[in-house]
């Protein structure tokens, strides 16, 4: 990620550093001069003029510190220069261009080189030197050096100061430069976040996705533009993170500009400080929606698998998976079960005489009407061709006669059926229990046919 205490750190406030360091270096004066003043010291001395300058010099330090946030730019050059001018000042009134306060100009040529441009830094620099040859002018001592020899080494090794610190700035911006071209080239959205839950950084992708600027996305919280029922979820999640355990494959939904709502799914893991959080944002919209789709389709197919097409009734691959539950559920509950066989008498000839749409408007036509007169937890499915079975939970055998009597009556007019019925022994098996009914329903057909068979066994007339 970019240094953010880099000169050119892309969401650095303007000013702010640069005042803050200003602020730092003249509080750091004063303490110089009180510092000089406390140790033994050779020669006249002006204290009281040292004293008021110092103590000037601390208050514009101070009040630098508490409003760098709304110095611009332009002011911390100023400040800077004003810091310069006011070294020379302190080391005429001291009487002695002793090196006390050569600190201070180096301090200031390494402000001047990592916050500012490389012109912005010579300026000061060349500023600097003016000042420092001004005052070698004006005072009586130099420690022993001529004035020239003394300004000449000061120049050199200044010079030298902001030429190193500025190629080690150089080369962090580049680096910084790398980074961010890879971080917005990225098509993931990358960002971090600080602990009180505003984005910091942001790459491209961001805005390209869901429409915001970094500007917009920074100015209020996170979590204000999260779903408002996923908000809690986030929230724990964030919870987790700041206790150290990181965050992968948590997805939530993110509200674009344009209204819509985005499925985003996260990583995100916080810094070993502790002071920011970084995450990889994925836009997931596009996969849960064909997931959904998928989720749909499949439902389709298997509602499609499991009941007829023709009629809309559960089909034989159905009767098959309900049966041995509503077999097992009877057996715990001792309660009887009947089935019954339908089948509509002289269909084929109809078929083959009217025709096919014709034959399939009447199978149509006698699930519905049959299907209607069944009770809530009865079940009906075409067993094939024109069959039905009947599944009748919960029913005594004189009741479930009355059912599908009622279901034969219901034929669609021009049509009659015959019928088939068992009760469940509570012993054989699926296909013994469905063999029997379809005897039952071939003894009504072979009697006649319209009409209902009833074949109970003896253990079940028993317990009827």
């Amino acid at each position: 990620m970019p240094g953010s205490t880099s000169r050119i750190g892309a969401l650095r406030e303007p000013g702010r550093s640069e005042a803050r360091a200003v602020g730092v270096l003249l509080v750091g004066a004063t303490g110089l001069v009180m510092l000089s003043l406390a140790l033994p010291y050779e020669g006249s001395v002006d204290v009281p003029a040292l004293i008021v300058t110092a103590g000037s010099m601390c208050v514009v330090g101070l009040l630098c510190l508490a409003l760098a946030r709304h110095i611009p730019i332009w002011m911390a050059h100023g400040l800077l220069a004003a810091t310069m001018a006011l070294t020379g000042l302190l080391i005429y009134e001291s009487g002695v261009a002793a090196g006390q306060y050569g600190a201070v100009f180096v301090w200031g040529t390494l402000i001047a080189a990592y916050f500012f441009t490389r012109r912005a830094a010579i300026a000061h620099l060349l500023w600097l030197l003016g000042v420092y040859a001004v005052t070698l002018v004006a005072v009586s001592e130099s420690a022993g050096y001529s004035s020239l020899t003394r300004w000449l080494f000061s120049a050199v090794s200044l010079s030298v100061v902001m030429l190193l610190t500025s190629s080690l700035v150089a080369r962090r911006e580049r680096a910084d430069m790398r980074a961010r071209r890879f971080f917005d080239l990225s098509r993931d959205m990358l960002c971090t976040a600080n602990t009180e839950g505003y984005f910091v950084e942001l790459n491209a992708a961001w805005e390209s996705c869901l429409g915001y600027t970094p500007e917009e996305l920074r100015a209020k919280p996170f979590i204000g533009r999260v779903h408002p029922e996923d908000r809690e979820r986030t929230q724990a999640e964030a919870a987790s993170l700041f206790n150290g355990e990181g965050s992968a494959d948590f997805e939530n939904r993110y509200l674009a500009k344009d209204g819509s709502w985005h499925w985003l799914r996260w990583s995100s893991t916080l810094a070993p400080d502790e002071s920011l959080i970084y995450a990889r944002a994925t836009d997931v919209t596009e996969l849960k929606r064909i997931a959904a789709e998928r989720e749909d389709l499949l439902a389709e197919v298997e509602s499609l698998a499991r009941s007829d097409s023709l009629t809309g009734l559960p089909n034989r691959r159905t009767l098959d998976e309900q049966l041995p539950r509503e077999l097992a559920r009877v057996r715990r509950s001792q309660s009887p079960l009947c089935i019954a066989f339908l089948d509509i008498d002289h269909f084929k000839a109809y078929n083959d005489e009217r025709g096919h749409l014709v034959g399939d408007t009447i199978l149509r036509n006698c699930a519905v009407a049959w299907d209607s007169e069944l009770r809530g937890e009865d079940f009906i499915f075409r067993y094939g061709g024109d069959e039905f079975v009947v599944l009748l939970p919960d029913c005594p055998p004189e009741q479930a006669s009355k059912i599908v009597e009622r279901l034969r009556e219901a034929t669609p007019k021009g049509q009659t059926c015959s019928a088939g019925m068992v009760c469940w022994d509570f012993v054989e098996t699926t296909d013994d229990l469905l063999q029997r009914a379809d005897a039952a329903l071939y003894r009504a057909k072979n009697e006649g046919r319209d009409r209902l068979v009833c074949e109970w066994t003896q253990s079940i007339a028993g317990n009827a």
